[in-house]
């Protein structure tokens, strides 16, 4: 009997990354980029307008304010779309509108909210001229031409699983095709007397099939193209025919006719067409495996097709589908992430493993608190498929281990989280830490601030120490606490406030799910002892030495010279640390450009 892992190890020796193929790119999602993808264009093309508003040139809005406005002639309008023929002189402003080209002249973008031209109509007044309410810098709601991707940049890397957002990327290079590798024809092959069609009445003895769609369904789910063979029966001429059926795929799937049965004739056919093993795996349920080459004779040249053999019992195929084909299909698409993702999670079931086998128990699992909990899914029999229906994850109870009791933690394998999580970068993260008076809050509000200017959606998270009063004596939710609830939530037309004491100092990955995923970065004051990565403010007034190791360290800001290989960024110089955490963690997670290795570690 063979680990589960040396099965795997021996099934992927045999599969090989299928060749590359150009399609249309809507047709490529899903599929892995086999070329590198460089720009030939900038976007955007030209200075833009990043609002609705007025362009005009930024020194003639100098000690502007609502008390004290400054009127300008509009000698035009511009859509987005169009070039405008007019330049903008002097004490003249264009009408602007989102996406359209800066006119020649201009440097700034004022919103039509920043002028009086909402109550110039409400009062009818003279159009041709506009009041300027608001001092406007130079770029201003401009988008600077090339700001998102420059001409010769990499813009997507060679290996890099299209998404949508990659493949709105392509569309915006003006590409219609991808290379990519290609997906996998996967031929399916259900045997046995006893199976029949779905669409036939069952007699006495027999069972419709539903191997054949549940694996057709898992292929399809994992990128491959399934190719339905039907059913094969117990003879050794029906299951030599239907085999031959599918060698011009790129891989065959059987299930059942590979245990000890007198009728399982599966493994003496395939072991006289090609180089097949049969294996016990150290696994429940699926302990019965096949696996190894057909070969055939194509154009005077041997072609060898990998099979694997499943077992039978619909249980039993899914979940050595999942341990076993399934990483086969991602590897020949060129995929790196061939594991489920896995999590920590409590079994709210006793569950017993007398057969000192790794077992794959089939579980519900949901978050409460912030823990997982895992509950059986009802009888475990490998023959009971809505076991599996009612899953989204398979608890593994290692081998020789009696089994878990209620309580217990367990690894479950996910079924229902996308293998691709682990392509798919984490939210970035980075930590502002420093020595008291160090200038660390200044520049989280600096950097906040900045982050916002350009368009990103921000969550700020800050360590104290000293613990924090938040809910005033008094208030509903001081009452609510005090009342003894362990948690209040204070949810307003605005705003949403969560308040719970804790019993210990929450770690970050603790706090991250508390925040949310759908923020572009959070930026983090404190935490300097955890892993995530961290930027550090000196000042050479408070010493040389650092409050971190410069290994832990992503950067540094500091005022003064340091000996160390760790970038150095200008203290009191806030765009300049933004542009580095936007190129070095905020579009690195996007997957939008290829960057280089940073010198320090995060």
């Amino acid at each position: 009997m063979i680990s589960v892992e040396e099965a795997l190890e021996k099934i992927l020796s045999y599969v090989e990354v299928l060749e590359p193929e150009r399609k249309p790119i809507l047709d490529c999602l899903g599929q892995v980029l086999a070329e590198d993808v460089y720009s030939t264009i900038d976007i955007p093309p030209l200075d833009n307008s990043a609002m609705d508003g007025y362009a005009l040139r930024a020194r003639d809005t100098r000690g502007v304010s609502k008390s004290s406005p400054r009127y300008l002639v509009v000698v035009g309008e511009v859509a987005a779309g169009s070039i405008s023929a007019k330049e903008v002189k002097p004490g003249t402003a264009i009408r602007i509108m989102t996406g359209a080209p800066l006119p020649e002249g201009a440097d700034a973008v004022v919103r039509f909210e920043d002028t009086d031209e909402v109550n110039r109509k409400l009062s009818g007044g003279d159009l041709p001229h506009i009041g300027i309410l608001c001092q406007a810098e130079k770029g201003l709601d401009v988008r600077g031409r090339g700001e998102d991707i420059a001409k010769g940049d990499l813009i997507l890397k060679k290996g890099k699983v299209l998404r949508p957002q990659e493949i709105g990327v392509l569309a915006s290079l003006g590409c219609s095709t991808a290379l990519v590798i290609r997906r996998p024809i996967v031929a399916i092959l259900a045997t046995g007397d006893e199976l029949i069609g779905v669409d036939q009445p069952l007699s006495p003895g027999k069972i419709h099939d539903s191997n054949n769609y549940t694996i057709a369904a898992e292929v399809s789910r994992y990128g491959g193209i399934p190719k339905l063979l039907g059913i094969g029966r117990d003879s050794v001429q029906s299951l030599t025919k239907k085999i031959y059926e599918g060698l011009g795929a790129d891989m065959l799937i059987t299930s059942g006719g590979v245990s000890k049965g007198d009728y399982d004739i599966v493994k003496d056919v395939l072991a006289g067409h090609g180089e097949v093993g049969f294996w016990t795996v150290c696994m429940k349920p699926g302990k019965p495996l096949a696996f190894g080459v057909i070969k055939k004779t194509e154009g005077g040249r041997e072609k060898k097709v990998p099979h694997l053999g499943l077992p039978g019992n619909p249980v039993s195929s899914m979940v050595t589908f999942e341990q076993f084909a399934r990483p086969a299909i991602l590897k020949m698409m060129g995929k790196k992430i061939l594991a489920k993702p896995v999590i920590q999670a409590i079994i709210e079931d006793d569950v017993v493993d007398t057969d000192e086998r790794r077992l794959f128990a089939r579980v519900s699992v949901t978050k409460r608190g912030g823990q997982y909990y895992a509950s059986v899914t009802g009888p475990q029999g490998s023959g009971i498929l809505t076991s599996m229906a009612k899953a989204n994850g398979l608890a593994i109870i290692p081998e020789n281990s009696k089994g878990v009791k209620a309580g217990e933690v367990v690894e479950v394998q996910m079924l229902d989280w996308g293998e691709e999580q682990g392509e798919v970068e984490k939210l970035p993260i980075v930590s502002i830490v420093g020595k008291s008076q160090s200038g660390k809050t200044v520049l989280m509000e600096q950097l906040i601030a900045e982050f916002k200017r350009r368009g990103y959606k921000v969550a700020a998270i800050k360590h104290g120490r000293g613990g924090m009063e938040i809910d005033h004596p008094g208030k509903d939710s001081w009452r609510f606490a005090q009342a003894g609830s362990d948690a209040v939530l204070i949810s307003s037309p605005d705003k949403l406030a969560f308040i719970k004491s804790v019993d210990h100092d929450l770690g970050i990955e603790e706090i991250l799910p508390i925040v949310g995923p759908e923020f572009d970065l959070v930026l983090v004051e404190g935490f300097k002892k955890s892993k995530i990565p961290k930027i550090e403010v000196h000042r050479k007034g408070l010493g040389d030495d650092l409050l971190c190791s410069p290994e832990e360290l992503s950067a540094i800001v500091t005022d003064g010279s340091l000996d160390t290989d760790v970038p150095k960024l200008p203290w009191g110089d806030a765009v300049t640390v933004a542009d580095f955490i936007e190129k070095s963690f905020v579009l690195k997670s996007q997957g939008s450009v290829s960057l280089p290795p940073m010198k320090g570690k995060g």
